[in-house]
């Protein structure tokens, strides 16, 4: 292993937490064979530089607290990411202790607020569609929009 790339690998890694596919492609920017790749995992691995989980578990957490993204888009980017199905479900777990519901809901009624619009059918409409883009379950925010005045 050339230790100006484990070098690098590591202040990259330290600099902010990464996923295995991100680490890949930065070795591939680095012209390291598919041979060598796996000898630099290992060494991240050991040193605590590359976990997974951590990963997965601090990007929900994350996501969710700075862009108030809802499970299915944190869901798609974690599947993005090439990260496994049960580290997926893992770390969706930690959207459990976090308030959910309450960040939906005020999202919802400010998306509302700032609606132009006289109709409230169309306003429910368009709040119903940004909670959707934003990654939340329809059900859930089906329950909110109809807490929403008629006008």
């Amino acid at each position: 292993m050339d230790a100006e790339v484990l070098k690098k690998l590591a202040r990259y890694c330290a600099y902010q937490e990464r996923c295995v596919w991100e680490v890949q492609v930065k070795l591939e920017s680095l012209s390291v064979s598919e041979n060598e790749q796996s000898d630099y995992f290992l060494w991240l691995e050991d040193n605590n530089y590359l976990n997974q989980e951590r990963f997965a578990k601090l990007f929900v957490r994350s996501k969710f607290n700075q862009k108030s993204w809802g499970r299915n888009k944190i869901k798609f980017e974690l599947k993005r990411l090439q990260v496994s199905d049960s580290l997926i479900h893992l770390a969706l777990k930690e959207l459990h202790e976090l308030p959910y519901d309450s960040v939906l809901k005020k999202l919802i009624f400010d998306k509302f607020e700032q609606q132009k619009e006289n109709n409230s059918w169309l306003k429910k409409q368009k709040c119903f569609q940004y909670a959707l883009r934003k990654g939340f379950e329809a059900d859930i925010v089906s329950s909110f929009i109809q807490e929403l005045p008629t006008e």
